[in-house]
Order: structure tokens, then sequence, then C-alpha cells
């Protein structure tokens, strides 16, 4: 049967896209190994850090769920520069969200993507706009390792182009494409750098706190995770990057995914409102 061009336009702006922003994977309170002592000297000393209980994205944030949200409050400025830079010749060619017709669209085949060239501003306003927040950089790397200790990539001692976007220029892939680690997440490393929480200090983690670390209380730089497909060497579980919030230099793959805070039931169990809990570590 074929549509009608008002059924075409229905399904194309009424429907919702496919979206992730409801999925989370509670990840339980307790300690693990962060840091590497074989790795970058921002990254040492490797010490064991404790992290109370914590909601995270299965999924990095895509193009399709920041388009809602831009809908939503427009592209607001914020510490200088839009939440989103979708304008000029190269922003507009690299982001995959446009506007048209007074609304912010992902660009055809791009709604499952990472959403890319957003400011860290950015990434915290949409973050609060659905009652989450964005991880701690401790907090991410719990996350990554998925379980593994000691190890120096998110499956184990070796990597991939079977298990991440790591086999060249090929660019970013929809979120999902490879299989999630040991806490059932995907992406958290080689697709595109994720925003943290945290200020970025290259000495912070010697004199940094053993429980629930949060980064200095000021700085320049908002930390990065994750590495990203155009950056050879930067896919191990440990490695660190910094930018300023407003993405000046690794904007066209930096991304983010959020997290959120449980709260305790009556009868002593973490939940979350608003969210399907894929999976409990």
């Amino acid at each position: 049967m074929r549509l009608s061009l008002f059924g075409f336009l229905f399904l194309v702006l009424i429907l919702p896209a496919q979206t992730h922003a409801d999925e989370m994977v509670l990840i339980s309170s307790g300690p693990f190994q962060m840091g590497s002592m074989e790795g970058q000297p921002d990254e040492r000393p490797a010490h064991k850090v404790h992290v109370d209980t914590f909601f995270i994205d299965r999924y990095p944030v895509t193009n399709a769920d920041y388009a809602r949200f831009l809908n939503v409050f427009g592209n607001r400025v914020e510490g200088g520069k839009e939440w989103l830079d979708n304008v000029g010749p190269l922003s507009s060619y690299l982001c995959k969200i446009q506007k048209k017709d007074g609304r912010f669209i992902p660009k055809p085949g791009y709604e499952n993507h990472p959403v890319i060239k957003v400011t860290w501003y950015g990434a915290r306003a949409y973050a609060r706009w659905l009652g989450k927040r964005l991880p701690t950089e401790a907090e991410w790397e719990k996350a990554a390792r998925g379980g593994l200790k000691d190890k120096k990539y998110v499956y184990g001692e070796t990597i991939s182009p079977s298990q991440a976007n790591i086999g060249g220029f090929k660019g970013i892939t929809p979120v999902g494409s490879y299989a999630p680690n040991g806490f059932g997440l995907y992406d958290m490393v080689a697709n595109v750098w994720q925003w943290c929480y945290d200020w970025y200090d290259p000495g912070y983690y010697g004199p940094s706190p053993s429980s629930n670390p949060k980064g200095p209380e000021s700085g320049s730089l908002k930390v990065l995770r994750g590495g990203s497909w155009y950056h050879k060497d930067s896919w191990r579980v440990g490695t660190r990057l910094a930018d300023e919030p407003f993405s000046r230099n690794f904007c066209f793959v930096t991304g983010f995914r959020c997290a959120k805070d449980p709260v305790e039931t009556t009868h002593g169990q973490q939940k979350a409102d608003g969210i399907k809990i894929i999976s409990r570590f």
C-alpha cells in the first residue's frame, strides 16, 4: 500500500524517531581501580576509587534525541557559544542536525548517530531537561570498564575493528553498531569523545578523594573520555583528554551520555523516574 502525501508527512513530522533517552543501566556502589600506570602521566597513579550507585545512559545521546531538545528550548547561547554549532559552511556540513522550516531535524540517515558539535553547556542543558546530569569522570571510567579489573581496553587486553569503531577513516557509526561492554553499555570507546562533569587537571589523580571524586573546583578545560574513531591510540579505557567547555578543538568528534542519581524506595531498591532500567550491575 502506498502512502498518501498526508500520510507521509504525518510519519515524518509527527511520529517520533527511534529514541534511547530513557534506557539506562544501574551501576552499583563499590570500588574500582581508576587510572593506569602504563598510560600517560595524567592517568597516574592508578588508584582505588569508591563510587556510589548511579544510572548511566545505555547509549550516547543521538541526533534524534538532541533535536527534540532543541525543538523545545531552541539553540541557546551559553558560555559564549550556541549549544549546537551548526552554522557556517564547515559546521553545517559536520553537524548532522539541521534547521529546516523552523524545526531542528537530523539529516536523513543520521538520526541514530551520536550527536556531535555540542558544547559542554549544551550537553549539561540537555541532561537537566531530562532530570539527569553529566557523569563524573570516575563514574564514566567505572562504567566503561564494565567490571573488568586492570585491563587496557573496554573489552580486555586487546581491541579490534570487530569490537569498536577503530577501522580507519570511516567516520562516526550509529550507536549500538558494536557489542556492548560487560555492563551492557554501548559505544563507551572509539566512536566519539564524551563530555564528563569534571574540570580537567592533569595532576588531579594524586590528591583526589578516594570516594566519589568530582574533579577540581574550577578550571578552564572539561574532561573528555572514550576516544574517537578519528584519534588513533585514544581507545584505552584510561585515556584522558580535555577541551574548552565550548568545544574549541574536538567538536567534530565530541558527544556525550547522561547519568542520573537513583532514588531509594521503601524496600531498599534503587529506581529513577521516567527511565527504563535495562540492567543492574
